[in-house]
């Protein structure tokens, strides 16, 4: 005898079937679209990762220059004219911070043995500007496109009129081999890496804004290679403008007695400059040679 439903029951089974095919049909459409979007990021990678080496092969190519102190090709990303540019951008916010010194004799007597400096050094093509800041911190530091600037705070450390040629020129020599250009290229090279690594990894998308600004921090400073170079051809220059270049490294050794007098690094000096090992012994040894 045939099992007779009942109306009530026949109705649930029609609602469990018609769930069961929701729930396929569900199924379905999350596997399509599991698909569709895995292949929507497959052809996302392989186009970002596509752009990413064919920028970066133009720029190799096309991005040789010629290092003035050294006189070798080396990769660069930033061009004589954009490095000018980025030097007249900083300079004003760095007028706005700290201020100029109040002694108009001072900065016309520093301004004209910097001029002197330039004349034998690797740039003498390029306009530069001397700066006297008008801050207590002990520093000394150099922008892209000819801006030197020393504090009145390291002016009053100084005992000769050689030891600020020595300086000088070793500013003048962060310039000249194009450190901060290398920096900026270096920085251009990790924003590639950057930019790759948001390609292949969404967790790394997730910590783009911290990477970006670790890539910045990490090229504020320049290496102790660049310093040794800048020690190098501070000594050169101020040689050649007829100072005893020995002074360079007797106000290095005037740095090292003020950072053991006062137990911790130097905020100013050593924040920008790293400090390489027996540097006050090996400038010396430049000096006489």
């Amino acid at each position: 005898m045939p099992v007779q439903v009942r109306p009530p029951v026949r109705r649930s089974v029609l609602v469990l079937h018609q769930q069961a095919d929701q729930v396929d049909m569900g199924r379905c459409a999350v596997e399509q679209r599991r698909n569709q979007s895995g292949g929507y990021n497959l052809r996302y990678i392989l186009k970002n990762v596509t752009v990413y080496v064919a920028i970066f092969s133009v720029y190799f190519h096309t991005s040789c220059a010629i290092n003035p102190a050294t006189g070798k090709r080396e990769l660069s990303f930033l061009s004589y004219e954009k490095e000018i540019r980025l030097g007249v951008e900083a300079d004003k916010g760095i007028i706005e911070q700290y201020g100029l010194y109040g002694d108009s004799e001072v900065r016309e007597y520093v301004n004209q043995l910097g001029q002197k400096i330039v004349k034998v050094s690797h740039r003498s093509d390029l306009t530069f500007h001397f700066r006297i800041l008008d801050s207590s911190v002990i520093n000394a530091f150099a922008l892209p496109g000819g801006f030197v600037y020393i504090t009145r705070g390291i002016l009053a450390y100084m005992n000769s009129e050689a030891e600020l040629a020595g300086i000088i020129g070793h500013e003048i020599g962060h310039i000249t081999a194009r450190h901060s250009a290398k920096q900026y290229t270096r920085a251009q090279l990790a924003q590639v890496g950057l930019g790759l690594g948001m390609v292949f990894s969404e967790q790394f998308r997730r910590f783009s804004d911290v990477a970006e600004l670790g890539t910045g921090l990490l090229f504020l400073r320049f290496s102790r290679d660049q310093e040794r170079q800048s020690d190098q051809l501070g000594v050169e220059y101020a040689t050649k403008v007829g100072y005893d270049a020995a002074n360079l490294s007797h106000f290095f050794g005037t740095l090292n007695r003020l950072q053991e007098l006062s137990g911790q690094e130097l905020p100013g000096w050593f924040s920008t400059h790293p400090n390489p090992e027996g540097r006050e012994e090996k400038t010396l040894e430049m000096a006489k040679e």
